[in-house]
C-alpha cells in the first residue's frame, strides 16, 4: 500500500513512488531493503573512495570534469524545459512572490540551509580544501566567485524544474504547487518529465542521471575529504600514513550507516536525516559556534588583519561587520523564530511523523550539536587551575606549535596546508638573507 492511488499521477512519479521506492505506509513500517538501491549505494561510496583516496589535491582533472559537465546537461534541458507548453506558468509561479509566505518559519530555515549548503559552510568543506592552497593564495576572490557561481546555478535550475513542473501542471490540470513535492524526488520526477520528451530520449536519459551521479559523488567526497582531512590533521602521527586506510574505513563506516535508508520505509528516515541532521536547527548551531569561536574568541580583527598579510590588500570592512554582528544576529532570529512557530515534520506534506518519529529525528540532530559542549566539558577537565582559570583559559585563543616529532610521520602525498605555510616562510627567510 503507498501513499498514493497510481492511478491519479504521472507515470515517472507512480515509477518512483511505487517502483523504485515502494514505501511504505509509515516509518513504522520499514519493509524490506530494497537491493538494487543498496547496489547503487554501494557503487557510490566506491566512487568517493577511489576519487579522495591519495588525497584530493591529487584529483584535479576530475574535479575539473565533475564540476563543469553538469552545467552541459543543465543547459540543454534549460533549452527543452522553456520550449514545453505550459513552462511559462512555471516561471510565473517562481518568479511572483507570495509574501504571506515571509510569516512561515520553515520558508526562513529552508532558505538559510540552502544558503549554508549550497555554499559548503559549516560542514568543514571549504575549510579543508582551503588548506591545499599556497599561503598567498587570492582566497577572497575565489570566494566571491564561489559564491556568485553557486547562486546562480540554484537559480538557473530553479528555472529549469519550475519550467518543467508548470508542463507537469498543464498536461495533469491540477495546481503547480500539488504537481510534485520538495525533496529528493524533485530531481527523479521533474527532470525525467522533460528528458523523455527529447528527441532521443534514452541517450539523454544516460547523460541525465550520469549527470545526477557526477553531482552528487562531488558533492560527497568533498564532505568525506573534509572529515577525513580533519581527523587526519588532529591525529597527524597515527594517521598519516595511514591515510587511505582510514578513508577506506570511513567510506565502509558510511555505507553502513547508509543501510536502513535503503529500505522501503528508508525515505522517512532520509527525510528526518536531512529535516534534523544536514539542515535547520543542528547546521545552524554548528555554524553559530564557528562564528562565535572566530570572531568573538579568536578575534575577527586579528582575521581581519591575518587576511592583509596573506593577500596583500585590505578585505572589504563589510565582511567584519557580518562576521561580527550580521550574521550571528540572523541566526539567532531563526533560531527564536522557528522555535515560536515549530511545525511537525511531514513527508510530501502528507504524511505528519508520530511522537516517536520526531524523537528520532531530534537524536539525529543532537547527536552532532552535542559534540561541541562534551569536548568543552573535557577540556575544562583536563586543564589545571581553578574552574574560573580553566574557563578563561578555554576562552582564550592559543595555537599550538606544532611538534617537531610529528614531521617524521608526515606522508609526501598528504602534505597539509601547514607544511606548505613553514616552506614558504623559510624560503622567504632566505631569499631576504641572500639579497642582503
Amino acid at each position: 500500500m503507498t501513499l498514493d492511488d497510481p492511478r491519479v499521477i504521472s507515470p515517472v512519479k507512480n515509477f518512483w513512488e511505487n517502483q523504485v521506492l515502494q514505501i511504505t505506509d509509515g516509518i513504522d513500517d520499514m519493509g524490506s531493503i530494497r537491493w538494487p538501491l543498496m547496489l547503487c549505494l554501494f557503487a557510490a561510496w566506491l566512487m568517493v573512495y577511489l576519487v579522495i583516496w591519495r588525497g584530493l589535491h591529487k584529483s584535479g582533472k576530475i574535479i575539473w570534469f565533475s564540476a563543469c559537465f553538469p552545467y552541459l546537461i543543465l543547459f540543454i534541458l534549460f533549452v527543452r524545459g522553456i520550449t514545453l507548453e505550459g513552462a511559462g506558468y512555471g516561471l510565473s509561479y517562481l518568479f511572483t512572490p507570495d509574501w504571506s509566505r515571509l510569516a512561515e518559519s520553515k520558508v526562513w530555515i529552508s532558505a538559510a540551509t540552502q544558503v549554508l549548503f549550497s555554499y559548503g559552510i559549516g560542514i568543514g568543506t571549504n575549510i579543508a580544501l582551503g588548506s591545499y592552497n599556497r599561503y598567498h593564495h587570492n582566497f577572497y576572490r575565489d570566494s566571491i566567485i564561489a559564491c556568485g557561481i553557486s547562486s546562480g546555478t540554484s537559480l538557473f535550475s530553479a528555472i529549469v524544474i519550475f519550467s518543467v513542473l508548470g508542463h507537469m501542471s498543464y498536461t495533469e490540470n491540477v495546481d503547480i504547487s500539488k504537481v510534485a513535492q520538495s525533496g529528493p524526488g524533485l530531481a527523479f520526477i521533474a527532470f525525467p518529465e522533460v528528458v523523455v520528451k527529447l528527441p532521443f530520449a534514452p541517450f539523454w536519459a544516460v547523460l541525465f542521471f550520469l549527470m545526477l551521479i557526477i553531482l552528487g559523488t562531488d558533492s560527497q567526497f568533498c564532505t568525506v575529504e573534509a572529515f577525513v582531512t580533519g581527523i587526519v590533521d588532529e591525529y597527524a602521527r597515527y594517521l598519516r600514513p595511514r591515510r587511505r586506510l582510514f578513508t577506506l574505513f570511513v567510506c565502509l563506516a558510511s555505507f553502513a550507516l547508509g543501510i536502513p535508508c535503503m529500505m522501503q520505509g528508508g525515505m522517512y528516515i532520509f527525510t528526518l536525516m536531512d529535516f534534523f541532521s544536514a539542515s535547520g536547527f543542528s547546521l545552524m548551531t554548528v555554524v553559530f559556534c564557528e562564528i562565535a569561536g572566530l570572531c568573538w574568541i579568536y578575534g575577527a580583527t586579528r582575521i581581519h588583519s591575518q587576511m592583509k598579510d596573506m593577500l596583500g590588500f585590505t578585505p572589504n570592512r563589510y565582511m567584519y561587520y557580518c562576521w561580527n554582528y550580521i550574521s550571528p544576529l540572523i541566526i539567532i532570529s531563526l533560531f527564536i523564530f522557528s522555535i515560536i512557530q515549530y511545525e511537525r515534520v511531514t513527508y510530501a506534506n502528507k504524511y505528519t511523523y508520530p511522537l516517536f518519529g520526531e524523537l528520532i529525528g531530534w537524536g539525529f540532530g543532537l547527536a552532532s550539536v552535542v559534540c561541541i559542549p562534551i569536548y568543552a566539558i573535557l577540556y575544562i577537565l583536563r586543564q589545571d587551575g581553578t574552574l574560573m582559570e580553566r574557563i578563561i583559559k578555554g576562552f582564550t585563543s592559543i595555537v599550538p606549535p606544532r611538534k617537531e616529532t610529528e614531521t617524521a610521520y608526515i606522508d609526501i602525498d598528504d602534505i597539509s596546508a601547514m607544511d606548505v605555510v613553514v616552506k614558504e616562510v623559510q624560503l622567504q627567510k632566505e631569499t631576504k638573507k641572500e639579497s642582503a
